[in-house]
């Protein structure tokens, strides 16, 4: 689940990724999650949210990233005919 929050001290937005930990006891959505965190800690790019920190607590692990207004490309695909996007489409909103 994302949620929005706002960075108190620098009065931004931000999105809150929250993981239930129940849900982390499958070794391999565990694995998804951390080789997650690994590569956005990585990324560096204008279009890719920026990963500010990653936290846990005894029943979540909240990862709070830069706030990318007007939903996910997860969600806009999930709209599409076999989820896909037209090349033209995707150039698009990438450039």
């Amino acid at each position: 689940m994302v949620r929005l929050g706002l960075h108190k001290i620098l009065n931004q937005k931000i999105a809150v990724k929250i993981y239930e930990k129940i849900k982390l006891l499958e070794p391999n959505r565990r694995k998804s999650v951390k080789r997650e965190m690994k590569i956005m800690e990585k990324l560096d790019h204008p279009n890719i949210a920026k990963l500010y920190e990653a936290f846990e607590s005894h029943k979540q692990v909240f990862i709070i990233m830069e706030f990318v207004n007007g939903g996910s490309l997860h969600g806009y695909l999930k709209m599409k005919p076999n989820r896909q996007m037209p090349e033209l489409e995707a150039k698009f909103l990438w450039t």
